[in-house]
């Protein structure tokens, strides 16, 4: 991208629209459309205002001049043939020959499908369309729906990200699936799963970490939203780019259907505008945008919101604003860039200052860095810690213990909770539907009472443990219950031992031990109440517990035939595979998602700083060609 080039282009543009001069006419255009003659007088004054050369003015002048004219013809084909012409520019990992500077026209029927669009794009540069994604506008474009229903008009821009192969992960002859698709469906299987989850512990925690309470239906939106964000963002940090970006689109989508007051809680939509418009900005393709400027407004105002107008919430919260300030650090080259190749010389100067102002407050020595990390801490640590404490050694190690600590609370914390509301999906609901009151489980299981029978007293008790008492006393039946937390247990052979030398055969002793979970002396009372005789365990299980017919969660009906038993069987393997299928999917999907809430915030930004001073350098070179 020819940055200095560009703002030329834009500024000749302006200049012509504001004193109406149409090149598409005479005296710059002939009647049979040939090049006209352009005053010399115009091309000087343009010369003598933006500071470029009296050639190159005239070389831009002739380029506007067929572009408009395309325009024309575009159309006029469009409203005599309803044939639209679109602009494809290739991004992602393209060769030199793929990725024109230029746009290529596309002619086509705007009724025509995201998919036949993306294959007549696939059929002229020669690419498989399965690694293609195609956006407009901001919004990827859904292969189902007509180009028409999705809002892209004749004249439309278009970006084909082209995804590597190993990205796009093919998955077959006739289907493969690109990275981006299989993240979403993970995305949308980890959000429906509940609190109550075996293998998950999902949380979406505030600013300072901690874990917001929030509806059912309103989390799983977000956790959505914010699983896609968080996908991107580990691609944005390997520099896949192409990867990233659709990905930051889909959690646009979700993010716009969440309600202002859950986003208003959490900053992670402020961070994914700053996001999607960094992207395109790596692409190459901001022109693309349209709504960079409103997307940025959104990025700050969400950050004003969340940290303060003047970050004075965030140092409340924190005991600083160095590692936030990263984010403003970009916020401000991004809105400068945008206000740059908007023409807004000054106000894009306003805003590089600004953020070459935050970049020299984030500044951190090295040697400071290195002393850090020789205690012990990760360079991470160490960066974050003196960015807060503004390069102060030691308060940048006591903010680092306070925040590891802080941590560690938070999360043992979260983990008990989830530990016990998966415990108390275990053992099920009381008659009143509330969940079983694990403490009380605890306390009846503490007083030696078998697990299965103190889950199923209060199950019929309502939670109430004296009442639960009550009824394991009156009602014998219910201590051959199962343990509903029953996990299997080693039995060996001199447990095994102990009980044969009570008078019971080895094949029941070892069926008691199991069923007790392993205690001698539970597995001796069973087996006396038995006399001595005990058969299968799931028929044990399903046998005692149908003795307890008050309660629907503990009763179970045994199969009626050995077909049934089959089916049953078969039912259950396939679930169960299905389960390991679908754990394995989202262990790869959260692989390379970090669970360090401060991981958004350690941005080097070495290459910012190199952006900013590349864009300083285009005004001053400005500034100083139009003084000479």
């Amino acid at each position: 991208m020819d940055v200095g080039r560009d703002l030329l282009v834009k500024q000749i543009r302006d200049f012509l629209n504001a004193e109406k001069v149409k090149l598409w006419l005479p005296p710059y255009t002939t009647s049979d459309k040939s090049k006209g003659e352009c005053p010399d007088a115009l091309i000087v004054k343009y010369s003598e205002k933006l500071g470029a050369s009296p050639e190159e003015i005239a070389h831009i002048l002739e380029e506007l001049r067929l572009h408009a004219l395309a325009k024309l013809d575009e159309r006029e084909k469009f409203q005599s043939q309803g044939l639209a012409t679109l602009r494809v520019r290739m991004a992602g990992p393209v060769s030199a020959e793929k990725a024109s500077k230029k746009p290529m026209p596309l002619e086509c029927k705007l009724n025509i499908s995201g998919s036949e669009l993306k294959d007549l794009v696939s059929t002229h540069y020669n690419i498989s369309p399965f690694l293609l994604k195609m956006i407009c506008r901001g919004r990827i474009i859904t292969e189902r729906q007509s180009l028409e229903d999705q809002e892209i008009k004749n004249g439309s821009d278009i970006m084909a990200i082209l995804m590597t192969s190993s990205e796009a992960q093919i998955a077959g002859k006739e289907a493969e699936i690109a990275e981006v698709e299989r993240a979403r469906q993970s995305a949308e299987f980890l959000s429906a799963r509940g609190d109550d989850d075996d293998d998950f512990d999902i949380q979406i925690a505030d600013q300072n970490g901690k874990p917001l309470a929030l509806p059912i239906e309103e989390k799983k939106a977000l956790t959505l939203a914010m699983a896609l964000h968080e996908k991107g963002r580990a691609a944005l940090r390997t520099h896949k780019f192409s990867l990233a970006l659709p990905l930051f689109l889909e959690a646009d989508a979700e993010f716009s259907k969440c309600s202002s007051q859950i986003l208003n809680s959490v900053d992670n939509y402020a961070i994914l505008c700053l996001d999607i418009v960094w992207c395109y900005w790596q692409l190459k393709n901001l022109d693309q945008l349209p709504n960079a400027d409103i997307r940025l407004q959104a990025s700050e105002a969400g950050f004003k919101r969340s940290y303060g107008e003047k970050m004075e919430r965030l140092a409340a919260l924190k005991g600083g604003t160095g590692t936030e300030q990263a984010l403003l650090m970009r916020l401000y080259l991004l809105q400068g860039i945008v206000a740059f190749h908007k023409g807004d010389i000054r106000e894009a100067g306003i805003l590089f200052n600004r953020a070459e102002f935050v970049l020299t407050l984030l500044h951190v020595d090295d040697n400071s860095l290195n002393e850090i990390m020789l205690m012990g801490f990760s360079e991470r640590e160490a960066r974050l810690g003196l960015r807060t404490k503004n390069g102060n050694v030691p308060s940048a190690v006591d903010f680092i213990m306070e925040k590891r600590k802080e941590k560690e609370e938070i999360n043992k914390k979260g983990k008990q909770a989830w530990q016990q509301r998966v415990r108390g999906k275990k053992l099920g609901k009381t008659v009143g539907g509330a969940l079983v009151n694990v403490d009380h489980f605890d306390s009846l299981v503490s007083m030696d009472f078998p697990p299965g029978a103190a889950a199923e007293a209060l199950r019929q008790a309502d939670n109430s443990i004296n009442l639960a008492i009550e009824i394991i006393n009156t009602r014998p039946e219910l201590l051959s219950l199962p343990d509903p937390e029953s996990k299997k247990i080693d039995i060996s052979d001199d447990m095994i031992q102990q009980v044969v030398s009570l008078g019971f055969e080895v094949e029941f002793a070892r069926r008691a031990l199991e069923f007790s979970r392993g205690s001698i002396q539970r597995a001796v009372d069973q087996l006396l109440r038995t006399g001595g005789i005990l058969p299968p365990p799931h028929l044990l299980a399903s046998t005692s517990a149908s003795a307890s017919s008050a309660s629907d969660s503990a009763s179970h009906t045994s199969a009626s035939s050995s077909e049934s038993e089959a089916s049953g069987a078969e039912d259950k393997e396939m679930k169960r595979q299905q389960k390991q299928e679908e754990k394995a999917n989202l262990k790869s999907f959260m692989s390379d998602i970090s669970e360090d809430y401060y991981d958004h915030l350690d941005l080097a930004l070495v290459e910012e700083r190199d952006i900013l001073q590349t864009y300083k350098a285009l005004i001053k070179d400005r500034s100083t060609s139009r003084t000479a």
